[in-house]
């Protein structure tokens, strides 16, 4: 699995300076970018957003025209055949950049969070994604994104949880 961080409204590559020889791909070149990895004999990618639009409740993450929503059907229509993963999560769209709903106090609210997470599932499904990849650390998060997502006909579509990708090393 490769992971990519692609951002939106910037373009050219930007490098991540703490994963050196990592780049930010911008939006309008992820077509190009997926078509390389499929030729290259990648079979899949992890999809990372970096996004311009951020609120207190990371909107972006959720809308079906949000960036990974966009990113998803960009790389199926580019490589059908790649799986295609999204990373499901709030920190790259909340204007606070935690994984959660804060409570006026500051106080991350686990629970008002979860039917958000099930819907930032959700809209990465219906653009095509293969899997889901929570990975805010919410307490609950596969108890609100399975249901959701079975609810919607999607009783198949695998959610990779975050402690394989930890005991993978794939963050390493």
């Amino acid at each position: 699995v490769l992971p990519i961080f692609v951002e939106e409204e910037i373009d050219d590559f930007v490098p991540i300076t703490s994963m050196p020889g990592v780049m930010r791909i911008p939006e309008s070149k992820l077509a190009g970018e997926i078509e390389r990895y499929a030729r290259a004999g990648l079979k899949s990618v992890m999809l990372f957003g970096v996004s311009h639009h951020l609120d207190a409740t990371g909107s972006d993450a959720m809308r079906e025209d949000g960036l990974v929503s966009r990113m998803v059907r960009i790389s199926k229509d580019a490589a059908p055949d790649m799986v295609v993963m999204s990373d499901t999560c709030f920190c790259e769209y909340t204007s606070h950049g935690h994984c959660g709903l804060l409570s006026p106090s500051g106080i991350i609210q686990n629970d008002a969070t979860l039917p958000l997470l099930a819907q930032v599932a959700l809209s990465h499904a219906n653009a095509g994604a293969d899997i889901v990849a929570p990975s805010d650390l919410m307490y609950g998060r596969v108890l609100a994104i399975r249901p959701n997502l079975d609810e919607h006909g999607l009783h198949n579509l695998p959610i990779m949880s975050y402690s394989v990708k930890c005991a993978s090393s794939f963050y390493g």
